[in-house]
């Protein structure tokens, strides 16, 4: 598919860094760029009589309020003096809000970019990810520090598991795969099954892309005690790959936040660019 509207959300006190890598990614694919600036609202006072209002908590509420419309303003004319066209919008909410309105924007546009992000602005990118990755239907790509070469991967890894969420992924990134020069499928462990993938691993996807003009080689690693996470970066780092594309959250998100998983790995460590779907 074509990205042609792409959206970013940032905490009303981060810099400009996400945002100017941001415009230079919606400019390498000529997209419209959505900004969400968000903030979090504190919670109302509480007595043993059930919340409450009052005039300082109103008083901060007005005030947060207004400072992440500030912040949406000069997000907006920075990207309109860059020429960029934008919607910048902001929402000062409690953090329990924030995927909800997070998912809303992700569902009209194409991609999600995730960035990182420091240590006090962890929550809130939490919360974005969950709303787009899992309300929006949309795929997300998880961006590391520093330079990269998204949009444009010379080589692309897909992670396959033959579930519906890396079946997504892979639909997703078509178009970044018809444009790299190299494309590998790793399928960690794979076992032969006639409702997964197949007698023969890896064969049923190579096929398919090929018919999109995508040739595909198809390598099969042993995980040998490893994380499955830590075998695919090892793998993206041998290969050369620039991006990999993977299902998100395949078991429960409760599951992996207690006992950790590929998907938790994954959006803790990033090391290049992920495409992910769910």
């Amino acid at each position: 598919m074509s990205f042609k509207t792409l959206f970013t959300a940032v905490d009303v006190h981060q810099d400009d860094t996400e945002i100017e890598r941001a415009m230079a990614i919606a400019g390498t694919l000529d997209a419209h760029l959505m900004v969400l600036v968000v903030g979090v609202a504190p919670p109302p006072p509480a007595s043993p009589y059930g919340v409450v209002s009052n005039d300082v908590w109103a008083g901060e509420i007005t005030e947060g309020q207004e400072t992440a419309r500030a912040r949406a303003k000069q997000i907006s004319e920075k990207l309109a003096a860059a020429g960029r066209p934008a919607t910048v919008d902001s929402n000062y909410v409690d953090r329990g809000t924030i995927a909800t309105i997070a998912a809303r924007f992700a569902r009209y546009s194409d991609l999600t970019l995730l960035f990182p992000a420091a240590e006090e602005f962890q929550p809130i990118r939490g919360c974005i990810s969950d709303g787009a990755l899992f309300e929006s239907g949309r795929p997300v790509v998880l961006l590391p520090e520093g330079s990269d070469s998204f949009p444009n991967p010379k080589r692309v890894m897909v992670a396959w598991d033959a579930s519906v969420e890396a079946s997504k992924a892979v639909r997703d990134s078509i178009g970044l795969m018809q444009g790299a020069e190299a494309v590998d499928a790793v399928l960690v462990d794979p076992v032969p099954t006639f409702d997964g993938h197949g007698p023969e691993p890896g064969a049923d996807l190579a096929a398919y892309l090929a018919r999109h003009g995508i040739s595909t080689t198809v390598h099969c690693m042993p995980r040998e005690g490893r994380d499955v996470s830590e075998t695919l970066n090892r793998m993206a780092l041998d290969l050369g790959a620039e991006l990999i594309v993977m299902g998100g959250y395949g078991h429960s998100r409760l599951k992996q936040r207690i006992f950790g998983g590929t998907t938790t790995n994954m959006l803790k460590d990033t090391k290049i660019p992920v495409l992910m779907a769910h």
